[in-house]
């Protein structure tokens, strides 16, 4: 059976309240979660939490399964300042290794989080490249997939991570499908106040997608599924959107690489949800 994880905004808790969300994640029927990029970079400057999050989620029945590296300027891959990159790609090893302590064997990469338009789109690629080139063997040796997301902004586009999927043939390189950047790329230009085109504004015109999950589909090895209506990436729970989800669904369960499912729903910081309705949601969709 393919897993279904949750992620969570754990950074927002201390640390009794994470227990109490674990211990309602695990009442409300949840086995599994997502080492988060937030709880990656919580652990990583801390010792004693990297021991104790596994325990605390291990008392409360659950694991973690996947997981997202951190991403922001300073972490991308895709990082096209030569000076910052020893230190970026340093920090990826390292948290590969956290990763792969915990288990965890698929981790989603952002290409690029944070566009920087005195550098082409060129330039970002070819520094996505060469971090591959680096980070690669390490992420074979420890056994983890690099999963790399589609998004909607540039350098982050169906055609960017299956260029890198092919110039890359490796077991341990793949996609994560995310369905709700997939839509606001397929239906945002007929939705007034998208946020699309905002992103790609003095870069570009928008290179609007279309048969993103078909495209992708091959290669996908982890998912983030959420909900939206076309305008914002709201992030919210299946059914407070416009996405089909039966189709999607039935079709993403043929990918052949699929290795778990994740819900990367944001409950508190964007949409005030109880746990409750973001397990039952998914609930629906998956039975």
């Amino acid at each position: 059976m393919i897993p279904f994880t949750y992620c969570y905004d754990w950074n927002v808790f201390d640390e009794r309240g994470r227990q109490v969300a674990m211990a309602e994640f695990a009442a409300n029927g949840a086995k599994h979660l997502v080492l988060t990029n937030a709880l990656i970079e919580m652990i990583s400057g801390n010792p004693k939490l990297y021991l104790k999050l596994r325990q605390e989620a291990r008392d409360a029945g659950l694991d973690f399964v996947d997981s997202h590296m951190p991403f922001n300027f300073e972490t991308d891959i895709a990082l096209p300042v030569p000076e910052y990159c020893p230190q970026m790609l340093a920090r990826m090893k390292f948290n590969l290794e956290l990763i792969h302590d915990y288990g965890v064997d698929t981790c989603c990469f952002h290409i690029c989080s944070r566009y920087r338009k005195e550098y082409t789109m060129a330039q970002h690629m070819d520094a996505a490249r060469r971090s591959l080139e680096e980070l690669l063997p390490v992420a074979e040796e420890l056994g983890i997939v690099i999963c790399l997301e589609n998004i909607f902004q540039p350098c982050n586009l169906v055609d960017d991570v299956l260029t890198l999927i092919r110039e890359f043939p490796s077991e341990y390189v793949g996609a994560c499908y995310d369905i709700g950047h997939a839509y606001l790329m397929e239906q945002g230009m007929h939705v007034p106040g998208c946020v699309v085109p905002s992103h790609w504004e003095g870069v570009a015109p928008v290179p609007w997608e279309k048969d993103v999950l078909d495209r992708m589909l091959p290669h996908i090895v982890n998912c983030h599924l959420h909900d939206n209506s076309g305008d914002l990436d709201t992030h919210t729970i299946p059914g407070m959107g416009r996405i089909d989800w039966a189709p999607a669904m039935a079709k993403l369960r043929t990918a052949p690489r699929l290795r778990n499912m994740q819900s990367e729903v944001i409950p508190v910081r964007r949409n005030g949800l109880p746990i409750r309705a973001v397990v039952e949601s998914f609930k629906k969709i998956l039975n």
